[in-house]
């Protein structure tokens, strides 16, 4: 009875050391006297005491891979690259076996793997070249590196160049090629709006003496409608008969004195010395009446 209780107790004792309870996205490695049997997965599962062991144990979530290395380009400069890559244990059984027994140090080949394609694609490029195709260098190393990685096991999720810089006199000479192209731009760019200024202010001169030309034009016509206009009134209203020359005598005088008022009472006038004897309208006076008669014959 006791040797039952014993054989029990020591069988009760070796299934619950063979249970495991694995988490999720991580599987365990199985191997039966030293060689792959199987997969645990998550949840539940059972090892045979002393035939079996956990060989290893793998995480099937996403993991970082960061790289940061000096290459040599095209151009004989030493481009300093960082970059990041995200990949993931496959969780098929055959895959977590490649990714488990393929490789000894699996950080150095996956480091030597990506340098390599760094290496081979930078050397083909100039450092301006690198910069401006930073995208295609990234989805150059992930392709590149893809089926490799399938080989082992492993899903390439996403590959990032996360940093590229040059050497100190590299940087500095890029710089100063950038600022000159900036100053040439705003050159021209002050140039184009000098030359747009400069047709505007032309326009809107021409346009100004257009309509100054078309005012005193304008002026000139009212002021001989006005002068034939007043030559009727002074003509319908005088007793006797009077001959132009007496009327434009009258007129001019008039026009005459309404210029110097307002000459005088203007606010912007300034200190003007004029003849204001009375002859010099007469004068002018004569003048007019000796270019209209000489039109008339």
């Amino acid at each position: 009875m006791n040797t039952l209780f014993i054989i029990l107790a020591v069988v009760v004792i070796l299934i619950i050391s063979g249970l495991r309870v694995v988490g999720q996205n991580t599987v365990l490695v199985i191997e039966f006297l030293g060689r792959f049997s199987r997969v645990m997965t998550a949840g539940l599962n059972f090892k045979i005491p002393f035939l079996e062991r956990i060989a290893e144990r793998i995480t099937l979530r996403q993991q970082n891979f960061a790289l940061h290395g000096f290459y040599p380009s095209k151009d004989k400069v030493i481009v300093d690259i960082s970059t990041n890559l995200i990949y993931a244990v496959s969780p098929e059984s055959e895959s977590i076996k490649k990714y488990s027994y393929s490789l000894s140090n699996r950080s150095d080949s996956i480091g030597a793997i990506i340098e390599n394609s760094l290496r081979t694609y930078i050397a083909k490029e100039t450092h301006e070249g690198i910069l401006e195709k930073k995208e295609e260098l990234a989805m150059h190393i992930r392709t590149d590196v893809e089926k490799q990685f399938s080989d082992w096991g492993m899903s390439i999720y996403s590959f990032q160049i996360t940093g590229v810089s040059f050497p100190e006199t590299i940087t500095r000479a890029m710089s100063e090629v950038v600022a000159s192209e900036q100053l040439k731009k705003a050159a021209e760019n002050k140039g184009e709006a000098t030359k747009i200024q400069a047709v505007k202010e032309a326009e809107a001169q021409k346009e100004t003496k257009r309509l100054q030309g078309e005012g005193i034009a304008l002026e000139r016509k009212a002021i001989a409608e006005g002068l034939k206009s007043s030559i009727q009134i002074v003509e319908g209203a005088g007793a006797t008969k009077q001959s132009t020359a007496e009327i434009m005598s009258i007129l001019i005088l008039t026009q005459y004195l309404d210029t110097l008022k307002g000459i005088g009472t203007g606010s912007n006038s300034k200190v003007i010395f004029m003849d204001s004897n009375i002859n010099k309208t007469n004068d002018l006076t004569q003048q007019l009446i000796g270019a209209l008669e000489g039109r008339e014959k």
